[in-house]
């Protein structure tokens, strides 16, 4: 090897990268409040979102349903089965920092002329074997940021993943609330319905003994059919979640265990911490970070693919007439030298291939600004509907005391000849809606209190054991 290929290979080595073109990644500016609109417990740097969803739900059965979605859920599988494709892909653009060697044999014999022309020359061959190598130096930084491009890819890709697992915890923990209340309403349903047909049954009497009469026995009737008629209507609901709940889950349609009664399974009081560590903490957010960056990395390949390219290039062989020609010392051929292309007319591909990739960094930054405010609104709606939910349900409990002791209270007055039968059916009435309405609102609170862990970018931990209590 000369002197002078040498000088190259080094200059190409040291010199070279510092010649990189394409913009530098600058996060986009946002406009980050200095504190949530709406807090929901002290206000302090942490956050609930820092506790993953094994710490968060206490629940024991909802804790074996969120690994259980976590192990078979599908859209989890098709998510990670996408981030090994990614990984991939960063291992397609990092070959393009090293050679390429390629190997090349190839053998002829025959009668290459005719004795007619050469009379007394008869068949000859031919063997060679050779093996050559090209290596693109980096001048303008192509290969580089091709190579940052891919691996900002897979960081979005696998934030992607943790996007899909933060929603799946989320749902599942959803879904299973909603389970439990549409329980409660089956048990409020059967009860009232047990309750209203002894008012039917205490009318038909007494409109049998002459006290009552029909208008009282038909009036109870029609109160009766209602709640009879909302058992069959919440079981179907009930099934639709528990197939809702086993799709999220990756098994077939079939019943899902569950408590027998709600609990409060995550804490009342919810630290939100501080904006700035929303932006580190969602993986939607930082996944739209991320495509900014390889859309960033993007522009510097279409800039560079528009400039010369140069290349590093040297074979070396052996060739004869004969295999033991060829593999004598004789046989050895090599050479080294270097390769310039440079785009002279295309059309206008390359400048609309870098335009394009500019407008693709425009969009992915735009993308992120609504990704941002995007997440503050969702913590701002899930704040508020947990502070003002947690009110009504305070007004709801008052409402239903009040009910149910009017219903007793109408019942003794009309047993006793002193109101009328519709005021038992109007207190019965009162209270199955005040109930059914307490039972949907602690739900809804409940499920605001998940999506306010979720907003916060809480529940994207990976798999691991639920602590065993200790006994």
């Amino acid at each position: 090897m000369t002197r002078t290929f040498k000088a190259v290979l080094i200059a190409a080595i040291w010199v070279f990268p510092a010649c990189a073109v394409g913009p530098k990644y600058q996060r986009p500016d946002t406009a980050t409040p200095k504190e949530f609109r709406f807090v929901v417990g002290p206000q302090e740097a942490a956050s609930i979102a820092d506790l993953p969803w094994w710490e968060m739900y206490k629940d024991p059965i909802l804790l074996g349903l969120l690994r259980e979605a976590l192990e078979n859920n599908q859209d989890l599988r098709s998510a990670a089965a996408r981030v090994a494709e990614a990984s991939s892909l960063v291992g397609v653009a990092r070959a393009d920092f090293f050679p390429t060697v390629g190997l090349q044999a190839e053998g002829t014999y025959g009668q290459q002329q005719a004795k007619n022309y050469r009379p007394g020359v008869g068949p000859s061959g031919s063997l060679n074997v050779s093996l050559g190598i090209s290596w693109e130096l980096d001048i303008w930084g192509r290969v580089r940021n091709s190579n940052d491009a891919a691996k900002a890819q897979l960081l979005a890709t696998e934030e992607g993943r943790r996007a899909v697992i933060l929603t799946l915890v989320s749902n599942v923990a959803q879904t299973y609330s909603e389970l439990m209340e549409l329980d409660v309403e089956l048990e409020i349903a059967r009860r009232t319905t047990v309750t209203r047909q002894g008012t039917l049954d205490l009318f038909t009497k007494r409109s049998l003994g002459g006290v009552g009469n029909d208008l009282e026995v038909t009036q109870g009737r029609a109160e009766l059919a209602v709640t009879s008629a909302a058992i069959p209507a919440t079981e179907r609901m009930i099934a639709l979640k528990e197939s809702k709940m086993s799709v999220l889950l990756g098994r077939s349609p079939g019943p899902i265990a569950r408590a027998l009664s709600t609990s409060d399974d995550v804490p009342l009081v919810l630290p939100m911490g501080v904006p700035a560590s929303l932006l580190e903490r969602r993986p939607d957010v930082r996944a739209a970070e991320d495509q900014v960056m390889a859309s960033t990395s993007s522009v510097g390949v279409a800039i560079a693919n528009r400039l010369p390219k140069l290349s590093l290039e040297g074979i070396i062989g052996l060739a004869g007439p004969t295999f033991p020609a060829t593999f004598s010392g004789n046989g050895l051929n090599w050479g080294v030298g270097g390769g310039l292309m440079a785009p002279i007319f295309q059309g206008g591909r390359l400048s609309m291939q870098e335009q394009a990739a500019k407008d693709r960094l425009a969009g992915a930054v735009a993308q992120y600004r609504q990704t941002v405010l995007t997440a503050w609104h969702e913590v701002s709606d899930a704040a508020i509907s947990v502070r003002k939910l947690h009110e009504i349900a305070a007004q709801q409990s008052i409402q239903v005391t009040s009910a149910l002791t009017a219903e007793r209270l109408a019942r003794l007055r009309y047993e006793g000849g002193v109101s009328a039968y519709l005021d038992v059916l109007d207190a019965q009435r009162s209270s199955f809606n005040a109930e059914l309405s307490l039972a949907q609102t602690m739900s809804d609170e409940r499920v605001a209190m998940i999506q306010l862990y979720q907003a916060l970018g809480g529940g994207w931990q990976d798999l691991v054991p639920v602590p065993q209590k200790k006994k």
